[in-house]
């Protein structure tokens, strides 16, 4: 099974910051067994809104990045579809 893109913006911003997996987790608002999952299982569905919100403040980066990572995982983006973003996802 292919990373889920979501746990490749985690582990990128763990290997940055030298965080463990349960702070991020904590930080982010999910438990270390959810990330766990999500590791080992793939994104079943979307996150909720709060879950992408704390996401995204807590890996310093754009909530559309974020956004993106999770529908591609969730199979509602495919490797040709492109999302637009804007100035204001920074």
């Amino acid at each position: 099974m292919e990373t889920p893109r979501l746990v490749e913006l985690i582990d990128a911003h763990k290997r940055a910051y030298g965080v463990s997996e349960a702070e991020l987790a904590r930080r982010i608002g999910i438990t270390r067994q959810n990330l766990h999952l999500w590791r080992t299982r793939g994104l079943r569905g979307l996150p909720a809104r709060t879950t992408l919100d704390g996401m995204a403040a807590e890996l310093r980066l754009p909530y559309a990045r974020v956004l993106e990572a999770a529908m591609r995982d969730a199979a509602y983006l495919d490797a040709t579809d492109h999302v637009a973003t804007t100035e204001t996802d920074a």
